[in-house]
């Protein structure tokens, strides 16, 4: 007799930068926003039969301060989505790795400034990695310095 899995699993996918320039009411920069969508779906043997609805998040590309729309302001973030206009924000993740210390930076750096943003210093692999991975970046596309 075999085991049947069963349970809930969500796809995301990453919309990148859209909509207008806002401010950050907590790093207050400015940039556009990065929207995430989340399909979920029911699954039998992880096979997805039953969708059980979308959630759409939103993300300061910066401090990555957000979170999800409410029902009622669904709508509107669709239409943002749709009507997706010109990209503005130009934000370049980058990792830094120290060979002597074995530790790894990341870093945001701004094309458009020149500015750059720390987001973690003198971490392992691992922990390089489970951050880019909870800021929806892939740790090896990345632009990798040697320092």
């Amino acid at each position: 007799m075999g085991m049947i899995y069963y349970g809930v699993e969500s796809f995301k996918k990453v919309l990148g930068p859209v909509g207008p320039v806002r401010e950050c009411s907590y790093c207050h920069k400015s940039y556009q926003e990065t929207y995430v969508k989340f399909r979920k779906f029911g699954h039998i043997d992880f096979i997805p039969l039953l969708p059980l609805g979308v959630d759409i998040c939103h993300f300061c590309p910066v401090c990555f301060q957000g979170g999800k729309f409410e029902k009622q302001d669904k709508k509107e973030a669709k239409q943002v989505i749709k009507a997706k206009g010109p990209v503005t924000t130009n934000l370049v993740p980058k990792v830094i790795h120290h060979s002597a210390e074995k530790t790894y930076d990341l870093i945001l750096e701004d094309k458009n400034s020149g500015e750059t943003f720390p987001l973690g210093s003198a971490m392992k692999k691992s922990e390089a990695k489970s951050l880019c991975k909870n800021r929806f970046y892939k740790f090896k596309k990345l632009d990798t310095v040697e320092a």
